[in-house]
Formats: C-alpha cells, sequence, structure tokens
C-alpha cells in the first residue's frame, strides 16, 4: 500500500518537474545560451525585491549578511572530504574522551589518553577546516527571520549567486549544472 503511494508520489513530482520544465520562472537549463541568461533572469528578478523591502538606500551600502564568511571560500586546502574528516576525528575524540572516563582500570585509560593524543596531533594539520566549520556555524545561527537580515540577505544576493556559479564552474568544468 505505502509503496504504491509512494511511487503515485514520485509520478506526480516528476510530472510535475516536467510540466515546470515549460514555465519560465522555473524552467531548468538547457542549453548554453540558456545558462547564461539565468543570471539575467535572477538580476531582473531581484531588483523589485529590492526596491520593495527599500534595499536600494545608502543606508544598505556594504550591509551583507553572508558576504563577510566568503573569505573561507579562498581556502584551496579545504575539501568536503578534508572537512568531514576533520568533523570525523572531533567525534572519535569526543567519543574516545568518554570512553577514558567510563574505563575501570588504567591501562584502558592511559590506552585511550595515548590514543587521544595521536588524534589531537592528527587534528591539528586541520586547523583549515575547523575554521570553515566555525563559519558553517556562525552561518547556520544566522537569525533567518529577522527582517534587518533578510534585506541584508536580499541586497547582497547578486554577489553570492555570482560567485557561486563561478565557484560551481571551477569545481566541474564540463559538466552540466541546474
Amino acid at each position: 500500500m505505502y509503496s504504491l503511494l509512494n511511487m503515485v508520489h514520485l509520478i506526480c513530482a516528476l510530472l510535475l518537474i516536467a510540466s515546470l520544465q515549460g514555465t519560465v520562472g522555473a524552467r531548468l537549463p538547457q542549453s548554453q545560451n540558456d545558462k547564461e541568461q539565468m543570471p539575467k533572469n535572477i538580476e531582473e528578478k531581484i531588483k523589485p525585491l529590492q526596491k520593495y523591502y527599500h534595499t536600494t538606500d545608502t543606508e544598505w551600502f556594504g550591509k551583507s549578511v553572508l558576504l563577510s564568511h566568503l573569505h573561507q571560500l579562498n581556502s584551496k586546502a579545504c575539501t568536503c572530504q578534508s572537512l568531514l574528516l576533520d568533523r570525523m576525528l572531533n567525534v572519535t575524540e569526543t567519543i574516545f574522551q568518554d570512553m577514558r572516563g567510563k574505563a575501570e582500570n588504567e591501562e584502558t585509560k592511559t590506552s585511550l589518553t595515548d590514543v587521544m593524543t595521536e588524534v589531537k596531533m592528527l587534528r591539528h594539520k586541520y586547523r583549515e577546516e575547523q575554521k570553515v566549520w566555525r563559519e558553517l556555524q556562525d552561518i547556520h545561527s544566522i537569525e533567518v527571520k529577522n527582517g534587518t537580515i533578510q534585506k541584508g540577505a536580499l541586497n547582497s544576493f547578486l554577489m553570492l549567486y555570482d560567485l557561486a556559479e563561478k565557484n560551481q564552474e571551477r569545481q566541474s568544468p564540463g559538466q552540466e549544472s541546474f
């Protein structure tokens, strides 16, 4: 019963996607020309929003919610894999600390301490990833329902969009992107 219902939902979702391909606002890029038009279309949609929310005034110039975090994107040493490895090492260190606290004999405690020392030494090599993790935590804590923050995000969106597009093109040359 549930699998049939899931199949119906999936088919409806696919039909919805196919039907949206024909509308201007939700059409996924099909050609290089479409991809070149995307930034222009985004700009055409953002400008009226900026006017409506009054973010084109000089008081909003230079105020950004997210762009202050972009300096982390310049790091070539930090990859998704290395960020995940750092986080896994961090969790492992926490697990070993808990195990050491619960250990009943000194030999086990000493072994766990030695292993934790090795983990700390290895994590020291992941300083860049730790900076990126802190930036991600800061971004996650942004008050997204705050009107001032919303206006700042709207005002800086075009720059963010442009940077994200360029970054994606550098990451995957020759691959189709949506």
